[in-house]
């Protein structure tokens, strides 16, 4: 009688931990950092990762990227240009309730309004407005949809 008492307690409290460390994970919490990133944090990882790319595609060709100093440098130029689930809708799958739960996707979408920097095939600096829709794992990392 006493082991069965003992085995419930214990599978009751398994229960109610892999609920507790699957809901967190599906509203976004990060456990690397024990704590939900800030909007800024979200975005700013979406813009590391756009700037740090060499090329980017402007009307079907790639152009080199002239990538900007810094996250603040942009955000001073573009202060508008940033959102977190915007109203308009995206061309991203909904995420799937596996890559939530385990933490693999926030439930968020990011989008920013990226001005490309480039230099034209005729030399000539430019610059175009694209928009990028990313979303990322709880901790910030961009999330893959492969």
């Amino acid at each position: 009688m006493c082991c069965n008492r003992i085995c419930l307690i214990t599978l009751f409290l398994g229960i109610t931990l892999a609920i507790g460390y699957f809901g967190l994970n599906y509203s976004g919490f990060c456990f690397a950092q024990m704590r939900y990133l800030s909007d800024e944090e979200k975005i700013r990882s979406v813009f590391d990762y756009q700037n740090a790319r060499s090329e980017l595609p402007i009307n079907f060709k790639y152009y080199e990227h002239i990538k900007y100093e810094s996250f603040d440098e942009y955000i001073k130029e573009n202060p508008d240009c940033c959102k977190i689930n915007p109203p308009r809708g995206s061309d991203l799958p909904p995420p799937r309730f596996s890559d939530r739960i385990f933490g693999y996707h926030s439930g968020e979408l990011i989008v920013i309004n990226f001005k490309v920097r480039y230099i034209d095939d005729s030399g000539k600096r430019r610059i175009k407005e694209i928009r990028i829709d990313r979303s990322l794992h709880n901790c910030g990392k961009i999330f893959s949809w492969n």
